[in-house]
């Protein structure tokens, strides 16, 4: 296929994008006048040890506020990063009645999820191949949470981490390779938890909700007067799911109804302790799910499909400043992670039906080094290094008549240089690069730069070029005849973003974005994994606000917040000239909380609406297992509504009740190339309630 072939079926919804964004920035610069006679608020900031809450700031102050950057390792603006980045605040969390972490993200611009009844997968920028969000890295105060195995990032209820130990969650978009190396393709996503002096005693938690699911949490910590600090977490959850679900594909079996076969249960534990420069930290979680949707074929209607996965880590981290703005960080960790899945076989698959069990286990431990040094109090140099080893990556397959072993083990490092060169007060450059060596694959170099500038007072362009790579993990290339073909991904991403303070209470955003991936896995026709070549074209508008109800603006009580924003995607496979799957052109998303009740009791309302997707489906054809297009999944709206209350009756009690789904809309998501359905029905309305008291 010739070049003009691979482009033309972008090429109009570039122009209507090109449309858009020269409108919405036209639209976005008409206050810039106003804003520049604003008030300039002093910006708060927020150090590592989270003294700031970042609630209570107001809209321009959260916007300058200079927290440990995801996106470059150290102290800078929000808006000076360089990447599309956004917050989310524990306060947040409370007010949504956010269930999981793929909730939250949900909210951010730009991403989406889709669950199969096993696992959420998380969609960015117009790609979601359904294969365990390897594409995307996830972090905890830092920490890599990915596995070693297949590279899977948890976000739903086997995250490792129980939501309301969250402070808040720095989301940065685009490649981010140039710092962290492998998985950070689309995104970076560092969750970083409360600390023992913000809890300051003893908290206690109660969830109780829709199909009798219920959840209990206690967390314990506390600072002594020496700077020792400490917390202590223990979660418990059950789920039952609802009674019946219907699978139109499975009519023939059990009238296609799967009976009680959703349920869903974890147990899990966070704990840090610090003191001075050194901090102890882990982390672990065991989740047990039953899958019903019967995917790879195996028996409908049988509760031995479940998943069992049992991830934990333990890292200790030495931070500390030396004169001269110099500072050093370091961790050495050791990480644990195994997955089980019960496979009933049916007869019409195998003779006679059989039940096999598949374990995959990984163990890794490694350690990182960086050090900043700041020059004239302008310029920042940082440089680090990684050394990882996954020692143990295996998978074992057992079953009457069946055994198998696979066995295999990497070694990894990587190091990179960063820096950020102020020329003028208003225009800086943040240009690095990393080289990486991983496994047996040829070296991976992974540059970044980034022009920062900011023209009037409250406003900021961004000029980003960002790159970064994915090399095959271990499941897929023991399970791809011929694996050792696959080449790593990559992918070149360019990006034009401009922000704008609009007096204290508004700020606008708008961004576009061209990514260009080549040698991407997936599936292909004959069920093992192929590489292909994709583009996407996309934009991102958004307009947040924050108002003050009272005399004595500067707390969360006292304020509406509101987020609103669009996304345009467009995402297309270069080889066939056509559109991917799970991959809705259109989202607009509308968070508003306001206190309803003086300060005591407050409303969080969220309406999401995904467009339509194209779907895949697992079939076969003369027997041999085929991957082939699907229907169109339908495109929806999603309204969820929580109130939250604090002090309400009685003093440190918080209550909160959760309605999802509210409008009992009938809606699909995609499913993915492992299932027989095409798309997957979720669940209509739904409640959760919440108590949470602090002795």
């Amino acid at each position: 296929m010739n070049k003009r072939n691979i482009l033309e079926p972008i090429q109009p919804v570039f122009v209507r994008f090109l449309r858009r964004f020269l409108c919405l920035l036209l639209l976005s610069m008409i206050p810039v006048a106003r804003a520049d006679n604003g008030t300039n608020q002093t910006a708060a900031v927020a150090t590592s040890e989270n003294d700031t809450n970042l609630s209570n700031m107001s809209l321009d102050q959260l916007m300058n506020v200079q927290v440990e950057s995801t996106a470059t390792l150290v102290p800078e603006k929000v808006t000076e990063a360089p990447a599309n980045a956004t917050v989310i605040t524990s306060d947040e969390i409370k007010k949504y009645g956010w269930r999981t972490l793929g909730d939250l993200l949900e909210s951010v611009p730009g991403f989406y999820i889709s669950y199969d009844r096993d696992y959420q997968y998380l969609g960015v920028s117009g790609v979601n191949l359904g294969d365990a969000n390897n594409r995307v890295l996830l972090l905890v105060n830092g920490h890599r949470i990915n596995n070693d195995w297949d590279d899977s990032a948890a976000i739903d209820t086997s995250f490792i981490l129980d939501l309301d130990l969250i402070d808040h969650v720095e989301i940065i978009r685009g490649p981010g390779s140039v710092v962290y190396g492998n998985n950070a393709f689309f995104a970076v996503i560092n969750v970083i938890t409360r600390q023992g002096k913000q809890i300051n005693g003893v908290e206690a938690s109660g969830v109780y909700g829709s199909y009798d699911t219920g959840s209990g949490r206690v967390t314990v910590g506390g600072q002594f007067t020496n700077s020792l600090q400490f917390l202590l977490s223990g979660t418990i959850y059950n789920d039952n799911g609802p009674d019946d679900l219907h699978f139109p594909e499975f009519d023939a079996d059990n009238g296609g109804v799967a009976h009680h076969m959703d349920a869903d249960n974890f147990q899990s534990f966070f704990g840090s302790v610090g003191y001075q420069d050194f901090t102890l930290e882990g982390g672990y979680i065991n989740r047990d799910k039953i899958n019903p949707t019967a995917q790879y074929g195996y028996t409908f209607n049988d509760s031995q499909f479940q998943t069992i996965d049992d991830r934990s880590y333990a890292t200790l981290k030495y931070e500390r400043h030396f004169e001269h703005d110099l500072d050093v960080l370091g961790d050495i960790y050791y990480d644990r992670s195994v997955s089980y899945i019960g496979e009933p076989i049916p007869a019409g698959v195998v003779t006679p039906a059989t039940f096999d069990q598949q374990t995959e286990t990984g163990q890794w431990a490694g350690g990182e080094l960086q050090v900043n040094k700041k020059i004239m109090d302008r310029h920042t140099l940082t440089f680090g290094g990684e050394y990882r080893n996954d020692f143990e990556q295996q998978v074992s397959i057992s079953g009457p008549g069946v055994s198998d072993l696979i066995q295999s083990h990497r070694y990894n490092y990587g190091i990179f240089g960063e820096g950020d060169i102020a020329f003028l007060d208003n225009l800086h450059l943040n240009a690095g690069v990393r080289y990486d060596e991983y496994g047996t694959f040829s070296p991976d170099w992974s540059p970044r730069a980034a022009l920062i500038y900011n023209p009037w007072q409250q406003s900021t362009f961004k000029f980003i070029y960002g790159t970064a790579f994915r090399d095959p993990n271990v499941l897929e290339l023991a399970l791809t005849p011929g694996g050792a073909d696959i080449r790593p991904e990559k992918i070149s991403s360019f990006q034009l973003a401009y922000e704008q303070g609009i007096n204290r209470n508004l700020r606008s955003s708008i961004s576009g974005y061209y990514n260009k991936m080549d040698n991407l896995i997936g599936m292909g026709s004959s069920d093992s994994d192929v590489n292909f070549n994709a583009d996407t074209v996309g934009m991102d508008a958004g307009l947040e606000g924050k108002w003050a109800l009272s005399a004595n603006p500067g707390t969360a009580l006292d304020e509406i917040n509101a987020r609103l924003s669009y996304s345009l995607q467009r995402t297309v496979n270069r080889q066939t000239g056509v559109g991917m799957p799970d991959s809705p052109e259109n989202m607009v998303k509308l968070n508003v909380n306001a206190p309803i009740y003086k300060d005591k009791i407050f409303a969080g309302l969220e309406v999401q609406y995904t467009s339509e997707s194209s779907t895949v489906f697992l079939t076969a054809i003369g027997g041999v297992p085929a991957v082939v297009p699907g229907p169109n999944s339908p495109g929806y709206t999603v309204v969820n509504l929580t109130i939250f209350s604090h002090d309400l009756f009685v003093k440190n009690l918080e209550m909160s009740a959760g309605v999802y789904n509210l409008l009992d809309n009938h809606y699909y998501e995609p499913s993915s190339n492992f299932h027989l359905e095409p798309y997957i029905q979720q669940d209509g309305i739904t409640f959760r309630v919440k108590l949470t008291y602090r002795f």
